[in-house]
């Protein structure tokens, strides 16, 4: 049971007030009001249907429609999922909402209340909702059946089905109207132009909502109510001397009381991965001292994942650092296994929990050893 409480008498920095709430539509509103929209036949729309997603439906047992590979599938949502209804933590349904098509990998999660797929295989369009919940990228679930189904939460969405090109078939939509706006802030996200670095990719349990982008020698990361892990892929050796360096400008960090309990649990870090599947990751804290490590309190994460605090508070915010991590010290002071290699580098931006803003650049990403150098960014 969560302690809503936990975290009160922490300070809260004025900058790190959370943003107002836009409230989920009432039940059935958006699937009448895209039904009068699409009353007529949209020229480019092969086939559309509404779908909702409550606590009863198992992953992938509801089924909306039928594509052939290669076609795009828009999905407008609505609605809120729980992840502790007593203290009001929720999160958005494009966090929860994930779809897949021919039943099996890569799962589509538009991080977002709207977003498109390119259909990677033919067959039914599979959906689901879970929240960092998928043991693997084929959807497969971790969470035990009795857990999974007490959550609470409602997502209601559309499905569109384009013959061609997406944003030409939400365009023509969007001359006959919107609901709640969703058609625009598709046409608006298909839009823009979030290139990442070469190398770099988001880790299965979430999707692209957007929040890292490549900018010449840096990345940059935005997070606001959404959650997102870039992941490289290494392969370097674990020995004494190994270490990890990079340097960050932190502008706003998305919580404002410490982060170690579940429900505050909001941070940007940037993490390394071993070869027995753990990782520390050096995070950036609104209160917790330097130096502080915990594991991380949420679960499946809370088996695989440490925390170490490097810097704490606001007063260096808005100015480049330079950080220098031993790898093979930290490795074998707080996990203590037996891994020998290097597999992964993560960037992580959270803020999903207390539903604030978080902003920072990352530039100069790189491994070291005793005989080699890894330059990541």
């Amino acid at each position: 049971m969560h302690d809503c409480n936990d975290h009160t008498h922490a300070h809260v920095h004025p900058r790190a007030h959370p943003r107002p709430a836009a409230e989920p539509l009432p039940p059935g509103v958006l699937s009448a009001g895209f039904a009068e929209l699409l009353a007529e036949p949209l020229p480019g729309l092969a086939a559309s249907a509404s779908f909702t997603l409550s606590a009863d439906d198992l992953p992938w047992t509801r089924q909306v429609l039928t594509v052939e590979a290669g076609q795009s599938v828009t999905f407008l949502l609505t609605g809120r999922w729980y992840v502790a209804r007593s203290c009001d933590v929720w999160v958005e349904p494009g966090i929860a909402f994930h779809a897949r098509t021919g039943g099996g990998k890569p799962i589509y999660n538009p991080m977002r209340n709207t977003g498109t797929m390119v259909a990677a295989h033919g067959g039914p369009v599979e959906i689901a909702r879970a929240i960092s919940e998928w043991a693997d990228q084929d959807g497969g679930l971790f969470t035990p059946l009795e857990s999974y189904t007490q959550s609470e939460g409602y997502i209601e969405g559309i499905a569109l089905v384009w013959e061609g090109d997406a944003l030409e078939g939400l365009r023509a939509l969007a001359a006959r109207g919107d609901v709640s706006g969703l058609v625009a802030a598709e046409i608006e996200r298909l839009g823009e132009n979030s290139v990442l670095p070469s190398g770099w990719r988001y880790y299965h349990q979430f999707g692209d909502g957007g929040i890292f982008s490549a900018q010449p020698g840096e990345i940059h990361c935005n997070t606001h109510k959404n959650v997102g892990v870039l992941q490289r892929d290494v392969s370097v050796p674990l020995e004494p001397g190994s270490t990890v360096d990079w340097r960050w400008i932190v502008e706003e960090i998305p919580a404002a009381v410490p982060e170690d309990q579940a429900i505050t649990h909001d941070y940007l870090s940037i993490a390394v991965e071993f070869d027995d599947g753990q990782d520390i990751t050096y995070m950036w804290s609104a209160g917790l001292p330097v130096g502080k490590v915990f594991r991380c309190p949420l679960p499946f994460w809370t088996a695989i994942e440490t925390h170490m605090v490097v810097r704490t508070g606001f007063d260096d915010l808005g100015r480049w650092l330079a950080e220098s991590r031993s790898l093979f010290d930290d490795y074998h002071a707080h996990i203590g296994g037996k891994a020998t290699r290097i597999v992964r580098v993560w960037l992580i931006a959270n803020s999903v929990f207390l539903r604030r803003t978080g902003t920072c650049r990352y530039a100069n990403i790189e491994l070291h050893g005793k005989n080699w150098r890894e330059t990541l960014l």
